[in-house]
């Protein structure tokens, strides 16, 4: 096989298991959010978010703990098969809506959907590490937009089963698209063994120890980075659902609602992650390119505290999902081939599994402090106004962090000697 081909299989096959991951994620969601946001869902909204920093942490050490007995890549699949599993254990309990199960599910799906799109995105990062950088741009690039594609599929399904399903069975069939992206990831491990066997799983397994890696200040970069970033997406997210919540739409209409919503965002993450990515990362470089999702909330922020309207929050929803699953996302995992391989799969887990999700139970109990303190009874006159000034805070933090990461990649640090542009 020559090297063309065998970059064009580098890609395809973990575009393949990213998209499936993808469409699951987005099918399992919908039902998910169909439920969980009937009554009073949003005002229970700060307490998932702070079950799921909760829970993120446990869980990302014990799949951590998982890679250093079977190495990465047995992992890799076992979470996968785990997260079916217990997706589809869900389902004969979710008819009779009781609050802690609806709880549980939604603090599932994300917390153990962060480590299953980390680690289908540290197999890329695997195989693309010796590659050119070029070839390992264009290639993050076409993954990502893959993972776009996957989303808009799962968005279309969603709302052509909604009419004739009930939504714990959008959850049910999340859990077996899930499966078929477990299968996916085995077949690009066969594809492409690892030098050496298994010296290399073991390798990570036994070096890559917490504290080692995030003595260097790259990776405590991009964990500030991601903690920040995630931070913002849930004050854009509690608007956003607060807006949805006055609605009052009934499970089946949340369930058409969201995946109508999901298709227009991924849709239009795809046309900018096809048409728009490539160009700003040949012209900006990873270090250009990072900067662009921060800057854009910041400027979103500012007109949100100037005009507080419900189209101009819908407009920066739309903004950050827009931009942070298109052109942020592959750029931002292409961050992580500067971190010696060794290391790579605890940062990574911690970074996008753990560091993001404490920032959301941190920001959750902000939240759940505020709505003790005011009139719950009806959502549509809740005063969000405090929000977009702690988002406007947030972006400028993130963007600054950025700004000092990138100034690392100037300087060509020890951890990021080959990502500058």
């Amino acid at each position: 096989m020559d090297e063309g081909n065998n970059y064009r299989l580098q890609t395809l096959l973990p575009a393949v298991s990213v998209g499936l991951l993808t469409m699951a994620f987005i099918v399992a969601k919908t039902g998910r959010d169909a439920l969980f946001f009937q009554g009073k869902g949003l005002f229970q909204l700060p307490m998932a978010y702070m079950g799921i920093g909760l829970s993120s942490l446990p869980a990302a050490f014990l799949y951590v703990q998982a890679m250093k007995i079977w190495g990465a890549r047995a992992a890799r699949v076992g979470i996968i098969v785990f997260a079916a599993a217990v997706m589809a254990a869900f389902v004969p309990f979710l008819p009779q809506m009781h609050y802690s199960v609806l709880l549980s599910l939604f603090i599932f799906i994300p917390t153990i959907f962060g480590p299953l799109f980390a680690t289908i995105w540290l197999q890329a990062s695997e195989l693309f590490e010796n590659a050119p950088k070029a070839v390992a741009a264009r290639s993050f690039s076409r993954i990502g937009a893959t993972s776009l594609a996957g989303g808009m599929i799962g968005g279309f399904l969603s709302k052509g089963l909604a009419p004739y399903l009930e939504p714990q069975w959008l959850v049910f069939l999340g859990a077996l698209i899930t499966l078929i992206a477990a299968s996916a990831a085995v077949k690009t491990h066969r594809s492409f063994p690892l030098d050496a066997g298994t010296k290399r799983e073991r390798k990570e397994g036994q070096k890559g120890g917490v504290s080692i890696a995030f003595s260097k200040r790259y990776a405590r970069m991009l964990l500030l980075i991601s903690m920040t970033g995630a931070l913002a997406g849930l004050f854009i997210d509690f608007q956003f659902y607060a807006a949805v919540s006055s609605a009052q739409m009934g499970s089946k209409g949340n369930a058409s609602f969201f995946a109508n919503f999901y298709i227009m965002l991924n849709l239009g993450s795809l046309i900018l992650q096809l048409f728009a990515a490539p160009k700003i990362q040949d012209k900006l470089g990873l270090r250009g390119g990072l900067l662009i999702l921060p800057l854009a909330l910041l400027g979103g922020a500012t007109f949100v505290t100037a005009a507080a309207t419900a189209l101009s929050r819908s407009v920066l929803k739309v903004t950050e999902g827009g931009l942070k699953s298109s052109i942020h996302r592959s750029i931002w995992e292409q961050a992580f081939i500067s971190v010696d391989s060794s290391e790579r799969s605890v940062v990574k887990v911690f970074v996008d599994g753990i560091g993001a999700r404490i920032a959301e139970g941190l920001g959750a109990t902000l939240l759940f402090v505020w709505l003790m303190h005011i009139d719950t009874s009806d959502p549509t006159g809740l005063n969000t106004g405090w929000i977009a000034w702690m988002l406007l805070l947030t972006a400028a933090v993130w963007l600054w962090l950025t700004r000092n990461l990138r100034l690392d990649l100037v300087r060509g640090s020890s951890a990021a000697p080959c990502s500058a542009k």
